[in-house]
């Protein structure tokens, strides 16, 4: 029935919208831009889900098994931190750029060839973390039916069918319209468990329980947020504040819904909601595992079923079937971006710019919607061998981001230098490839993640050569220079008129 009632609803709202959508979504730059007229609600909808996903839900409740309620810090601060950053400075500057895309704007600044050459990479990038996300969905499809269908291949199937229904219609039009109604859904959905939760629990000893459970254990911090072990800070708390906002400020998936808003008041007026609901998304779900990990039956499941045979356990089918609807309005969300992501960079960037600049904006749209096909298919064929989304996969995919993300940084506030920017991505990309197949196996797990290298190779050479080297002004200061100088055009245009029409 919960598998009935979840699958029910996602078709029906993809459905709707679609038919809804389809007169409003003209061209392809209306698929993929969303038409550059939206207001701020539908713009922070569409951002909002995007980084969420099986980052905020199934690895926190996984992870909660070993650090406790601090994973938190990991929704905390991308709320807290990310999302105000990004939404208040980091989403307007890539408008002013007036591109369509994240490789496109590195083009402009840096030249087109350093623009070619991350349009090759971030697609294959965005596909290895939406492997990820697809296993996810798929895992909660199984768990939470109660393994009525197996995982592979019919829920991965499934997943990718879903996926596919929310963004073939309207595209990133659609997706802002589905993730309004998907953010309320992941919202009041995963806090009715946690109350549902409560009230199942206040026969069984209550909430002291679990507390009393984790005294008895000798792990009392696993109910707290302030467990400041190496473990959570370096595991957790820096790589968070590296990832989301050097990984995730460079990710088309991000910056994407930015080319909705009629303009920059638009992307900014969301940030509050945007941020409470980023925050705000993950508490439930690391709620409901600490309970499951406190009950024999359930802990023996392991921690990431903890949730999944919680609800099965403690809820009715319906109520299974709402926290279905919860866990993957997130991860849907984010798959169906990432896709329309690298569909819209491969189509734009690499069809489009470099090798057929009159494209047709009909061949535009259709290119668009194949490609979103051919990128399921290429999730498709990993998934149904991994079976369920793997840590490693997030810091290895994540990391290519950060030398990229770090050059644009510097480019636009700093200064812009196409040796160093080329030398800086290249050196960031080395340090992670040999990070992958010969990290030191002297460092303890938490210092031999990917980010840490790839971070400091960033830092060493973007700030190093930029600080040798010579280079044009930040883009930014570029762009308010043009601007000033367009103005004082404007004037004396304006001041040569008047005296004309005085006859001086």
């Amino acid at each position: 029935m919960a598998l009935i009632i979840a699958i029910s609803y996602f078709l029906l709202l993809s459905v709707g919208t679609s038919l809804w959508l389809r007169k409003k979504v003209k061209s392809g730059s209306d698929f993929v831009t969303g038409g550059g007229t939206v207001a701020w609600p539908l713009v922070a909808a569409g951002f909002v889900l995007a980084p969420l996903g099986s980052g905020h839900t199934l690895s926190l409740w996984e992870s909660s098994a070993d650090m406790g309620a601090a994973v938190l810090w990991w929704a905390i601060m991308s709320g807290g931190i990310f999302v105000p950053l990004f939404l208040l400075w980091f989403g307007p500057w890539f408008r002013r750029l007036q591109v369509q895309t994240f490789p496109e704007g590195m083009g402009k600044i840096f030249g087109e060839k350093i623009g070619w050459m991350i349009s090759a990479v971030f697609p294959a990038q965005l596909i290895g973390i939406c492997i990820a996300e697809v296993s996810a969905t798929a895992a909660a499809l199984y768990a939470l039916g109660g393994g009525a269908l197996p995982l592979a291949p019919h829920c991965i199937l499934i997943a990718v069918v879903l996926t596919i229904l929310y963004i073939i219609a309207a595209g990133l039009m659609q997706v802002a319209w589905m993730n309004l109604f998907n953010a309320t859904m992941l919202i009041l959905g995963s806090f009715m468990a946690v109350f549902w939760t409560g009230s199942w629990l206040s026969g069984r000893g209550g909430w002291e329980r679990i507390s009393d459970f984790y005294a008895s254990a000798g792990t009392p911090w696993k109910t707290s947020l302030f467990n400041f072990s190496p473990e959570v800070i370096f595991t957790l708390i820096f790589p968070c504040l590296i990832l989301t906002v050097f990984m995730q400020s460079a990710s088309q998936v991000q910056n994407q819904p930015m080319l909705m808003a009629r303009s920059e008041s638009d992307i900014r007026r969301g940030v509050f909601w945007a941020a409470l609901v980023n925050s705000f998304a993950a508490y439930p779900w690391v709620i409901l595992a600490l309970v499951g990990m406190a009950i024999p039956a359930v802990a023996a499941k392991g921690a990431k079923l903890s949730v999944p045979v919680l609800a099965l356990e403690a809820f009715p089918p319906w109520m299974v079937g709402i926290l279905m609807i919860a866990l993957l309005a997130a991860t849907l969300s984010t798959t169906a971006a990432l896709i329309l992501a690298s569909s819209h960079i491969i189509v734009h960037d690499i069809f489009k710019r470099a090798c057929n600049p009159k494209m047709s904006d009909r061949t535009f749209l259709v290119l668009t919607r194949v490609m979103i096909g051919v990128c399921a298919v290429l999730v498709i064929i990993p998934a149904l061998k991994l079976g369920s989304p793997v840590f490693s996969i997030f810091m290895w995919t994540f990391s290519f981001a950060i030398p990229v993300f770090g050059v644009y940084l510097i480019g636009m506030i700093w200064k812009v230098n196409k040796v160093a920017a080329w030398i800086t991505i290249s050196a960031g990309y080395a340090a992670n490839f040999y990070w992958t197949f010969a990290s030191p196996t002297w460092l303890p797990p938490h210092l031999s993640l990917n980010l840490y290298p790839t971070t400091f190779a960033t830092l060493l050479f973007g700030i190093g050569l930029n600080l040798i080297l010579p280079g044009e002004p930040g883009y930014l200061r570029q762009l308010k220079a043009r601007a000033a100088k367009t103005g004082e055009q404007a004037a004396e245009a304006q001041m040569s008129g008047v005296m004309i029409s005085k006859g001086e």
